[in-house]
């Protein structure tokens, strides 16, 4: 294996890792889960993932406000009256964690970030962010798919966006 890219993919890994713990804290979340791993791709260096979620017309914010609004969807759906789950939807920040969580992630997480390092393993290239978005349309339940579904976005046209931008890495 060449080490460059070894060590390119141990860096692109802990960035994503980090940034993915540090974004769900900030959403009131104690562990990462799949949305955190997309939200942390959308700022890797590569730009893969930006750039594949702008062509279906999706960016960072969008996705943070549907996740608000998934979130204050299901706490009326437990009964809490409308306006009170869209204040309970705003996320409230955990503060710092100690150590980056790669054992203490979601199931989700777990999931997309496995996946994504086996696409980038059989296309032999650098682990990038368009491999967790490709990653994150595979996604059958869970709060990544209903996001994507609450923002009209064809899961097929956004695995084929983010396969567009492998395609000229």
């Amino acid at each position: 294996m060449n080490p460059m890219k070894m060590f390119d993919d141990m860096r692109t890994i802990k960035q994503l890792l980090t940034d993915a713990e540090r974004i769900a804290r900030e959403l009131g979340e104690e562990e990462p889960g799949a949305e955190h791993l997309l939200l942390s791709a959308i700022g890797l260096p590569d730009g893969s993932a930006a750039r594949a979620l702008a062509g279906v017309g999706v960016d960072e914010e969008a996705i943070r406000a549907a996740l608000r609004d998934e979130q204050a969807d299901a706490l009326v759906t437990a009964g809490v009256p409308r306006e009170t789950a869209q204040a309970m939807a705003e996320p409230a920040p955990l503060g710092e964690a100690g150590s980056p969580l790669l054992y203490g992630a979601g199931p989700s997480a777990r999931e997309v970030f496995q996946e994504a390092g086996k696409l980038a393993r059989s296309s032999k290239q650098r682990l990038a962010g368009a491999h967790v978005v490709i990653a994150v349309t595979g996604l059958e339940r869970g709060t990544m798919p209903r996001v994507l579904d609450r923002l009209a976005v064809d899961r097929h046209q956004l695995a084929d966006a983010a396969r567009a931008e492998l395609a000229v890495r």
